[in-house]
């Protein structure tokens, strides 16, 4: 799979699987979640994924270690006036926790493409 091809998925897993899944109440967890930037960020694998992804409401999809926030959760985070907050609550969804049928359910024309973004998510991971 090549860079752009996995971003063009990316994009529509997050918006078609996670999102969707999230609002028919598939996916997700509340807990506390960091404020800070996690060690992952920095790598490869944090450059591929990014750190943010395009939601009004507050959820955090967890990428094999990796917190990728919702413009929701910083924005959540950033309307505490005169304190710095170091974490918030918000839906948690694991990507492991992601299986194919919930796929075929949420957005079946994905499905195809689902194995090698995984396998290329790994790989990049250094898992």
């Amino acid at each position: 799979m090549k860079v752009k091809e996995f971003r063009a998925y990316l994009h529509d897993f997050e918006e078609q699987v996670i999102i969707k899944g999230v609002e028919d109440g598939i996916f997700g967890k509340q807990m506390m979640i960091s404020a800070r930037r996690g060690k992952l960020d920095s790598t490869k694998f944090g450059q591929l994924l990014g750190s943010q992804f395009e939601y009004t409401e507050s959820i955090v999809i967890d990428y094999y270690g990796l917190l990728k926030k919702s413009t929701g959760f910083v924005a959540k985070l950033n309307s505490v006036e005169e304190i710095e907050a170091k974490a918030a609550k918000a839906m948690i969804v694991h990507f492991a926790s992601v299986k194919d049928a919930h796929i075929v359910k949420l957005a079946p024309d994905l499905i195809v493409g689902f194995p090698p973004f995984k396998e290329y998510l790994i790989k990049v991971r250094n898992f």
